[in-house]
């Protein structure tokens, strides 16, 4: 028996088949319908009513017609990339591929560095949900997450307890900016607990943005700690603290020696200063 995994996108809510994806890069790299149809092996009626059909089915124009041939659209584009990377990502490969967010990417670091001398294993570095998304499409064999929560929202997955962390809670009035990464869920519900008035008016990907801004915010304390951030919590961090987990799908040898490697490390700052 073979398997081969197949690239699916969900547009809109809609999922597209790899067909459909297909003949939407077929357009983007080919630049013509009739060029693109020909890679295919199929006629460029046959196309335009695929296109017809995806541009229905997603609710988005995804192709124009110019004195030069066709063209995507900016959704088409951005569609034909997605799915060129997709299916970069999914070659077949015997390359563990493990990912993280900069808030354990020296952990990882770290831990691969003396489990994997050769340098076999791929790190993805990202924000938790997306490579949740990856983990879940079978494209990752371990993440590390900084939001514990999200390991009993995935019944399947086998998850294990590497570390713990804390949040550092800066605050300066009810705006607050949400980092995009690290356990914000579990700041914000604390906030919610102890019946704090605030507003989330944005998310921040910038460490730099966040201390420097005159909003509020929660940050990893192992984070502030490797910046060499002298942050002043108005929550005690220990209110604040979590674990730090892994999901992975198997026990193969790899993944356990990793997982070993990782426990060894605790995720944790040490320079926060309670204010007076």
């Amino acid at each position: 028996m073979r398997l081969e995994p197949r690239v699916a996108l969900e547009v809109n809510g809609v999922d597209l088949t790899s067909r459909q994806l297909e003949v939407i890069y077929a357009i983007y790299r080919n630049g013509s319908q009739r060029s693109a149809a020909r890679s295919l092996g199929i006629t460029t009626p046959v196309l335009n009513r695929y296109m017809r059909q995806i541009e229905a089915k997603t609710r988005l124009k995804l192709a124009d017609s110019t004195p030069n041939g066709t063209v995507l659209t900016a959704d088409g584009e951005k569609i034909a990339r997605e799915f060129a990377a997709l299916g970069a990502r999914m070659a077949k490969s015997d390359s563990p591929v493990v990912g993280c967010t900069i808030i354990t990417e020296d952990l990882l670091l770290s831990s691969l560095s003396q489990v994997d001398p050769e340098g076999k294993f791929d790190l993805v570095i990202s924000d938790d949900l997306r490579n949740l998304k990856d983990f879940r499409a079978g494209l990752m064999d371990l993440v590390v997450l900084d939001d514990p929560l999200f390991a009993f929202d995935d019944g399947e997955a086998l998850f294990d307890e590497i570390g713990y962390d804390q949040l550092l809670h800066i605050d300066r009035g009810p705006s607050y900016l949400r980092f995009l990464y690290g356990a914000q869920r579990i700041g914000f519900k604390h906030l919610e607990t102890s019946g704090k008035n605030f507003r989330i008016d944005r998310t921040e990907r910038s460490l730099t943005s966040l201390v420097r801004s005159n909003m509020s915010f929660f940050v990893n304390e192992s984070l502030a700690a490797r910046k060499g951030l002298k942050l002043k919590s108005d929550t005690d961090p220990r209110l604040l603290r979590h674990e730090i987990v892994a999901l992975y799908h198997e026990d193969r040898e790899d993944i356990v020696s990793l997982l070993q490697e990782l426990k060894r490390h605790r995720v944790l700052g040490t320079n926060s200063v309670l204010p007076k």
